[in-house]
């Protein structure tokens, strides 16, 4: 038993006792300065028992109250090579209610770790995030420039945006923050930073400096308008927070390679090749700097080594569920989400939806599928009429990101020309989860809705994929034709897409939204995002399934049969 294990037996057995408390303290502070990873464990283990005896109705009011400042302390100490840590510790003595961090954590401690990579561990050199509106991503970046400027004051980190009114209200809050000793504990946990709000910082040029006036400052706001050359400098944090200003520049393409130019030229060229990187904000376009970057890092063989990570938050998860369901009524319910999908469907915008609030970046000028562009029915099936097949095309995935993709169709033929065709899609698969989970529920839907004709493409293993429900439909003893065929090789995924629409368009009935379950919502929502001009990396799963689909009810595929009666010639 070594000493740290000794006074943590020592404090459960004697919990009131406050010298035990100090001493673990004590211990994990000296820990530090000679194994970090065992301090950072050891801290972890007091602050689990502090707060499981803070819950201890024998304890007095007094001993808790002590017990709490012990986990701040411990908290501070975490604080260098911790951001969630020093989170927690910056608003440890205001209302938990009417804290920004705590009742966000759960939902935002992918993202801080993630941080904690790029800032703290040198696991990354960029990292790019993105989130909807108002779940406190800007608020996040505050929180660590202040802990960069408390910790690093003679870092110089430069903040960016499309707005020098943007640029001011950052300024401002990281001002608040580090002045604010009501509000928030920066003096507390960097007591030797010294700031004097008189002399060291000036709000017209949006800078200040911390520990000592220097020309190039500890953090500087800019717009990516504003003076950057020759004034600013970044060997800590560069930030390129929202570089897009909305919705008319991201529709205009001109205006996207204008911002570009000037986060290229002027903005990134102010860091260092040290500096850290951080972009943040809404996905309006392909072509936004975001995407620029990304497309840079990825094709460009000069940067191989770069490391870098894309982190993106949509509002609803696979299983269509609010990602930003915050405690204390602070955050957005999967209900206000769904009724923000809602109205972007009903007015036919679903990519500023897409853009907004699933981090998924349209292009408008290629959207190929839209609202007003396909025909709709309410549940109920052609009356007294059989269907001529009933088919479902799938369009294989197996987790990982990508959603398998399988619409049920029940095709009604023309009496008069055979050729001519309506396609009910009557149910759907669309699940972002392991074969363990879809398979079944295939098999499950062509029991449901009784289909006939279940096909897969080969590329991506689909025929392995169909043998597995074959065998599962034989044990359930149900009878059907499965095939596979390849994919097509002499047309890319996105030009068959296109090929395909005008079929969807012309002949596919689509459920109505109110009569739509998950998975049509997202299947549709999938669909309603495709763009033409968006490239094969785009997410196509709902599209490419019914472009299959198309494929099926071609006539060379389904050839009809006529006759004539004649006189015999002999």
């Amino acid at each position: 038993m070594d000493t740290f294990e000794k006074l943590t037996y020592l404090i459960k057995k004697n919990p009131s006792s406050l010298t035990y408390y100090n001493d673990a303290y004590l211990y994990i502070k000296g820990l530090f300065v000679r194994d970090k990873i065992r301090a950072m464990m050891c801290a972890k283990q007091l602050k689990e028992l502090c707060v499981s005896n803070y819950k201890n109705d024998s304890l007095l009011n007094d001993v808790k109250k002590d017990i709490r400042e012990i986990i701040f302390k411990v908290l501070v100490l975490e604080t260098p090579y911790s951001l969630d840590s020093y989170f927690q510790a910056l608003e440890y003595y205001r209302p938990i209610n009417e804290q920004f961090y705590r009742p966000r954590r759960k939902q935002l401690l992918d993202v801080v770790r993630a941080l904690e990579d790029l800032v703290i561990w040198d696991k990354l050199d960029e990292l790019f995030l993105s989130c909807p509106p108002r779940v406190g991503k800007t608020t996040l970046m505050l929180f660590l420039i202040t802990w960069q400027i408390g910790l690093n004051p003679e870092a110089s980190n430069l903040y960016g945006s499309f707005s020098g009114v943007v640029a001011s209200a950052f300024y401002k809050g990281v001002i608040e923050i580090i002045t604010d000793e009501y509000t928030y504990c920066w003096k507390k946990i960097f007591p030797h930073a010294k700031f004097d709000p008189k002399s060291m910082c000036n709000s017209k040029d949006t800078f200040l400096d911390v520990g000592r006036s220097k020309r190039y400052h500890s953090f500087t706001a800019r717009s990516i308008d504003g003076t950057l050359n020759g004034a600013v400098d970044c060997s800590g944090i560069l930030i390129g927070d929202d570089l897009v200003s909305g919705f008319e520049e991201a529709i205009n393409q001109i205006r996207l390679m204008t911002v570009w130019n000037k986060v290229e030229n002027d903005f990134t060229t102010r860091a260092k090749e040290s500096a850290k990187i951080l972009w943040i904000g809404t996905r309006w376009s392909i072509n936004d700097p975001i995407g620029k970057r990304i497309k840079v890092l990825t094709e460009e063989p000069a940067y191989k080594n770069r490391r870098y990570k894309v982190v993106n938050r949509p509002a609803l998860d696979e299983n269509e569920q609010s990602n930003f369901d915050y405690e204390y009524n602070v955050g957005f319910s999967t209900t206000f989400y769904l009724q923000k999908r809602a109205s972007f469907e009903n007015t036919g915008d679903m990519a500023s939806w897409s853009a907004q609030y699933m981090s998924e970046p349209i292009e408008r000028s290629g959207q190929l599928f839209n609202k007003d562009g396909l025909m709709y029915f309410n549940g109920e099936l052609p009356q007294k009429k059989a269907p001529y097949k009933i088919v479902a095309p799938c369009d294989v995935a197996w987790g990982g990101g990508d959603a398998v993709s399988c619409p049920v169709l029940y095709v009604y033929r023309d009496e008069i020309n055979k050729h001519n065709y309506d396609a009910y899609v009557v149910d759907v698969i669309f699940d972002y989860g392991d074969k363990a989970k879809t398979q079944p529920r295939i098999a499950d839907l062509c029991m449901k809705w009784g289909i006939q004709t279940l096909q897969f493409e080969r590329n991506s293993r689909g025929d392995e994929y169909g043998q597995d429900i074959n065998e599962l439909l034989k044990q359930k003893q149900y009878p059907i034709n499965i095939t596979d065929k390849p994919a097509p090789t002499t047309i890319s995924k996105c030009d068959r897409i296109i090929q395909c629409s005008s079929d969807i368009k012309l002949h596919f009935h689509f459920l109505s939204a109110p009569y739509r379950n998950k998975d049509y919502a997202m299947f549709m929502q999938n669909l309603f995002s495709y763009s033409a001009s968006g490239g094969n990396k785009q997410k196509d799963d709902a599209p490419d399934s019914l472009a299959q689909g198309v494929d099926m009810l071609r006539p060379s595929n389904n050839p009809v049969g006529s006759y004539s009666v004649f006189h015999r010639p002999f």
